[in-house]
């Protein structure tokens, strides 16, 4: 349960009972009830060798419940996001249980098929560009063939000129969700195989490596050749002096992943030339007309 709910929850008890013991009081609640303890709503009393919180303004305290977590009634369909709103007036405050949406651009009709045959997906990006369908939990849909993910908008919109080699690829709005990941797993075709261009940062190289441990030797990482020249070229090293970089950088390090290790490997060997501080790659635009094709369609990876 997350905190809003646990709020509310917490909250409509202290409404119902007119108190509530100390102990159930964590800081969040009661940052939550700061302008309830301000104004002499809600007082601390002495409980026995503890402390309860009191409700002086059971009226006043409803109101607020009510302001705070409104209660709209919703058909019962209604999805996650209308239901967090309704209920503590933000989409996200509870788990996301709606279906997502999978864009891709196809070339071959066979790589994308929905219960068993193909839908046209490459006709549909023949003619408008890209090709989109609501992701389920018992989705029909299902990937066939050499595959790619990419991370970046630019990249995907200009997919055609990376000659891959594979018949579709599909975007993943940046970090890709959990259930996303999940989806391909479920690919009965023995020739299915995913191809994962991230942006080469610390964020990018974790996606891919929860890319393999749900499809193991099935995902294989995008290593040009020429990846220290781009580096050099197009990197911005200050990127990796923030916090969070270095703690991610940190756990990569401890990956286990043999493709992930090699990207690293040759990242810290590219940095240690540059005075031995480090440095990431995010590359956008500047990827349409650098990447080159790995060999991967014919089983083969730069390492």
């Amino acid at each position: 349960m997350k905190l809003q709910a646990q709020a509310q929850t917490k909250l409509r008890a202290l409404v119902e009972s007119g108190a509530l013991p100390a102990s159930q009081c964590g800081q969040a609640f009661l940052q939550l009830l700061a302008p309830m303890l301000d104004s002499g709503v809600l007082d601390w009393r002495r409980s026995g060798t503890g402390r309860r919180l009191l409700v002086n303004n059971a009226d006043v305290l409803r109101d607020f419940c009510r302001q705070r977590f409104p209660e709209a009634i919703l058909p019962t369909d209604a999805g996650s996001r209308a239901a967090s709103v309704s209920r503590f007036r933000d989409t996200k405050a509870m788990a996301n249980s709606e279906h997502e949406i999978i864009s891709l651009r196809a070339w071959r009709e066979d790589a994308l098929s929905k219960n068993g045959k193909p839908v046209g997906a490459a006709a549909a990006t023949s003619a408008h560009g890209v090709f989109s369908f609501l992701l389920t939990q018992e989705s029909p849909y299902e990937l066939r063939g050499p595959c790619a993910l990419v991370e970046n908008p630019a990249v995907f919109a200009a997919a055609e000129q990376l000659n891959l080699g594979v018949g579709l690829i599909i975007y993943g709005h940046g970090r890709i969700s959990n259930r996303a990941v999940d989806w391909p797993i479920h690919s009965a075709d023995s020739s299915f195989r995913l191809l994962h261009l991230p942006d080469y940062d610390p964020v990018g190289l974790s996606a891919f490596q929860r890319l393999h441990l749900q499809l193991g030797k099935r995902v294989v990482l995008h290593l040009p050749a020429d990846l220290e020249t781009r580096f050099a070229r197009f990197s911005n090293r200050q990127l990796l002096e923030k916090g969070n970089s270095q703690a991610m950088l940190a756990q990569l390090r401890r990956a286990t992943c043999p493709q992930s290790a090699v990207w690293l490997n040759r990242l810290i060997a590219t940095t240690r030339d540059w005075s031995r501080k480090p440095c990431c790659c995010n590359l956008t635009s500047a990827l349409r007309n650098l990447w080159t094709n790995p060999n991967w369609a014919a089983g083969r990876t730069s390492s």
